[in-house]
């Protein structure tokens, strides 16, 4: 993936920074939310966890080494500390859940949830990432196309009962809600493979993967781990700006809704520091800017943004 598209290195900011979410519809905080639910209220909710640290990252020479041995370049697996970043969120995400973690407000706890399911990109990253947190939960992890990284090639990755020998977490019956489609005219700057154009595919691609996701988990709460740009699917939630949106390695944003009502985000994804005992440089909180939408007729950071509607 090129710097900027999704896991740069450049434009870096620090790992505790706070993210602007003022245009984003969030509650004074998780108490009066959660106050404001009558028992008759269907409450929806969707958790979102980026991956840890990258192994490519912390090891540059692992490209030519990944070439010179026919792996797929797009794909690297995590660091030691990427491993070890997502033990411990693993074990925030279950405190969570369970009602032993708190959100951003800091001054209350929401009762313990049922995650109905766990979605995950098919990038070997991610799916690393999301293992412990399987395991802790006791839910397999499910293979979702529509949570794929920016310049994806279809069809470029193992699939999941190719996965399943190394990562018996996987269901491998699970059939994807959304599939990506190569682009015409666009190659992956990585691979030079056929490639979803960045971004104005991608983006599409989850704005449709946001309306799947409202309707067949409406009422029920669903946790999903892919990558840095999927901050889109945040705003494409919460109908909110790209402006100042960041994500962290391994940052969780959770957002709720109350019936048909709007999506709030209930946490930033933007830092990890209250679960996280180290982060390094390479794998920093990424958040979209300007250049991304340079030449993309009809699109740019305010894409999402219903907040003068």
């Amino acid at each position: 993936v090129l710097a900027g598209a999704g896991e740069g290195r450049d434009g870096r900011t620090q790992i505790g920074a706070r993210t602007s979410l003022q245009h984003c519809r969030m509650p004074p905080n998780v108490a009066d939310a959660a106050e404001e639910v009558g028992s008759g209220d269907v409450v929806s909710r969707i958790y979102i966890v980026r991956h840890g640290d990258r192994f490519d990252y912390a090891n540059p020479t692992w490209i030519d080494d990944a070439r010179k041995n026919g792996a797929l370049v797009s794909d690297p697996p995590l660091s030691a500390l990427g491993h070890q970043q997502a033990r411990e969120t693993a074990e925030f995400l279950e405190g969570l859940v369970k009602g032993q973690s708190c959100d951003d407000d800091g001054d209350s706890c929401a009762a313990g949830q049922v995650i109905d399911n766990i979605l995950v990109s098919p990038y070997l990253r991610v799916i690393q990432t999301a293992v412990p947190t399987s395991d802790l939960l006791g839910l397999p992890l499910n293979i979702e196309t529509g949570l794929s990284e920016a310049h994806a090639t279809p069809g470029g990755l193992p699939s999941a009962e190719q996965r399943f020998a190394y990562f018996p977490q996987l269901n491998t019956d699970y059939e994807a809600m959304v599939q990506v489609r190569s682009t015409p005219g666009h190659v992956c700057p990585k691979t030079s493979l056929p490639c979803e154009a960045f971004p104005s595919s991608y983006v599409h691609r989850l704005q449709d993967f946001a309306s799947h996701l409202e309707r067949h988990y409406y009422g029920r709460s669903v946790l999903l781990f892919s990558h840095a740009a999927s901050v889109a699917l945040v705003c494409a939630l919460a109908k909110c700006t790209l402006r100042g949106l960041k994500f962290a390695p391994c940052g969780v944003y959770h957002l709720e809704r109350k019936n048909d009502g709007p999506w709030r985000v209930m946490r930033s994804g933007a830092s990890n520091v209250d679960y996280v005992s180290r982060n390094v440089p390479t794998t920093y909180p990424w958040g979209f800017q300007e250049k991304h939408f340079n030449n993309v007729e009809g699109m740019d950071l305010d894409f999402f943004d219903q907040s003068s509607t």
